[in-house]
């Protein structure tokens, strides 16, 4: 095991280990944990492909623990996680084929925006829940949640960061679930279309195995714990989690933090 580790320093360990248990925390409670995990790949020296791929085997092992845990707390709908599973895992396969097509700051730029457009359904969900159920019970709301989760897929083969995000927001407002039962589907559909995609990456060079195991073991102990902790404390404690989580991930993506440290670093000159 030692030798596994062995082109690591403790530094790098120690980076990978505190990532992984906040990024595992978060994935099962909201989403978004990539955005420490896939930088902290690529501070011990991993190439940003490579640390895309890496991250999805983590992600894989996190959310098999995560689901354990949502069995074990009866929130879960099988049937329901496997028929949108289908189309997002289509959607995946294309967007991981496609994965380095698109220029990186404009695509930021767009999914920070999106990010915070997401904050209108998790405030107004209560309102907007009745309204979009009554849709989405229908054979042509069914369908188009079929396609919006095919487009999930194809975000989620693409980049990965973010994915559970759309998924919870998508399953809260148009699927009608609560934000505890939507974490256990959600889990489900992560591992089909993080697998599939992991595969792509996997063939081509694009994970280091040392790394993501490590990565693995510390995110699925966060998971573990964040899956308890949600169940817990409830819905409205996860609602604030993800607002904050879609906050935080917008302003990273729009430059907002380092713009602030520019400006902080401005004042004590």
């Amino acid at each position: 095991m030692a030798a596994f580790f062995s082109a690591m320093s403790l530094t790098d360990i120690l980076l990978i280990s505190l990532s992984g248990l906040v990024a595992g925390f978060l994935n099962a409670v909201s989403g978004g944990g990539a955005m420490l995990t896939v930088p902290a790949l690529i501070l011990i020296g991993l190439p940003p492909g490579v640390a895309n791929g890496t991250n999805r085997l983590a992600v894989i092992l996190q959310s098999l623990t995560a689901l354990a845990a949502y069995k074990k707390l009866n929130q879960t709908d099988s049937g329901l996680a496997v028929a949108l599973m289908i189309p997002a895992m289509l959607g995946s396969v294309c967007g991981a084929l496609v994965s380095v097509r698109l220029d990186d700051a404009v695509f930021q730029t767009l999914l920070a925006i999106t990010m915070m457009i997401l904050l209108i359904p998790i405030v107004f969900e209560p309102v907007l829940n009745s309204k979009l159920l009554a849709v989405s019970e229908t054979g042509r709301g069914r369908r188009l949640l079929q396609v919006v989760f095919f487009g999930i897929g194809l975000y989620g083969g693409f980049l990965q960061i973010g994915a559970g995000i759309f998924i919870l927001v998508a399953l809260s407002t148009m699927g009608g679930l609560n934000l505890m039962l939507a974490n256990g589907v959600k889990v489900v559909i992560i591992i089909g279309v993080t697998g599939i995609a992991c595969c792509i990456f996997a063939l081509n060079g694009k994970v280091d195995w040392s790394a993501g195991l490590l990565l693995s073991v510390t995110s699925s102990i966060g998971a573990w714990f964040g899956a308890h902790w949600g169940v817990s404390r409830g819905e409205g404690w996860i609602r604030i989690v993800l607002a904050g989580t879609i906050v935080v991930m917008a302003f990273q993506l729009l430059g907002v933090w380092e713009m602030l440290g520019r400006l902080l670093a401005l004042f004590q000159l």
